[in-house]
């Protein structure tokens, strides 16, 4: 097993694998950035805390943001 993986770790710590741990980083571990946001993500609202508010303050709360209660749900 150690001769398959061996390509791909570095088990001596080489530093030879810097490419590859960068490579590993950014496909795995990091997260992609999201430029698609929509309106309620962009408030600074967020979504838990509204469901546990009374509905008047809700709607206040978002109107303060300058979201239009009406159209969302919770």
């Amino acid at each position: 097993m150690r001769e398959i993986l061996g390509f791909v770790y570095d088990y001596k710590n080489d530093e030879d694998m810097r490419v590859f741990d960068k490579v590993t980083e950014v496909l795995f571990l990091a997260e992609p950035d999201r430029e698609d946001k929509t309106e309620f993500e962009l408030s600074g609202l967020v979504a838990e805390e509204l469901e546990v508010m009374s509905g008047s303050k809700r709607r206040e709360t978002m109107r303060r943001a300058g979201l239009n209660p009406d159209e969302y749900a919770f």
